[in-house]
């Protein structure tokens, strides 16, 4: 009996991944490539005068380019770059005894290099949107949920571990001896460099003569920051949907083959 409620959730879970996964990211491309890009100076002339007409919470959906600030102004915590946005990581590399076996069961033991994450940390400061024409800006609340943010891999450093003394923030990160030994340390960002071309899509409304941009009222709606253009983006998506339907099929499968052939 339990053979069949198994395989009948792995089937049922593979149809749903299989058919909504693929279904609403075909939604989200098809407002992408629809959506008509609104110029910041537009934009700004539409939420005043709907202020000015009362409508004091008014939020207007929409598709935004321009390049990326920061306010406050951000460096990199690892690279001391100029950025509008920040994720940085720290990871062990350390080597560990492995003992395997080959065909004629004949042991052999090895050093693999392995790697353990230590620390992140993220930038949560508002990302500016900038029309170069007009000097307008329109400021991004990044830390809002369900957000597809796109950034650029503008780190990627491996360090002995008699090197890391060299960098200040390294005094403040604590770890543990892993494997055989330490060999270094991996250090990663992510960023949003300043001046970056930007895309976006999301809620816009009007606070204090400023525009904001968030997540929009309408759950259903694509919720976008991103390094890329639309073309990228769409791409990227098109690959993902194919993915989940594969993945979809595959679990669908497993269920079918557990509720036959397990007794």
């Amino acid at each position: 009996m339990i053979q069949y409620i198994i395989g009948g959730i792995l089937v049922a879970g593979g149809v749903l991944l299989g058919l909504l996964v693929p279904r609403k990211i075909k939604n989200k491309n098809i407002e992408i490539k629809f959506m008509q890009t609104t110029p910041i100076t537009e934009l700004k002339g539409i939420l005043t005068d709907n202020a000015a007409a009362g409508l004091d919470n008014y939020r207007h959906f929409v598709e935004l380019k321009g390049s990326a600030g920061a306010q406050p102004p951000l460096k990199a915590p690892y690279s001391s770059r100029d950025v509008a946005y920040f994720s940085a990581d720290i990871y062990q590399v350390y080597e560990e005894l492995e003992t395997s076996s080959d065909s004629k069961d004949v042991k052999k033991t090895q050093l693999v290099k392995r790697e353990s994450h230590i620390t992140n940390q993220k930038s949560s400061s508002l990302v500016t949107i900038n029309d170069a024409k007009s000097g307008e800006k329109v400021y991004f609340d990044i830390t809002q949920s369900n957000l597809q943010l796109d950034t650029v891999k503008t780190l990627d450093k491996f360090e002995p571990v008699e090197k890391m003394k060299q960098y200040s923030f390294f005094n403040g990160i604590s770890y543990s001896p892993m494997g055989a030994r330490t060999m270094g340390f991996r250090m990663v960002e992510n960023t949003i460099p300043v001046g970056q071309a930007l895309y976006a899509m999301g809620d816009a409304w009007l606070e204090d003569a400023k525009i904001y941009m968030g997540k929009p009222i309408d759950s259903k709606k694509p919720f976008i920051l991103s390094v890329r253009n639309e073309s990228d983006i769409v791409s990227s998506s098109k690959s993902g949907a194919t993915a989940a339907l594969v993945f979809g099929i595959l679990l669908a499968l497993a269920g079918i083959l557990i509720m036959i052939f397990v007794r």
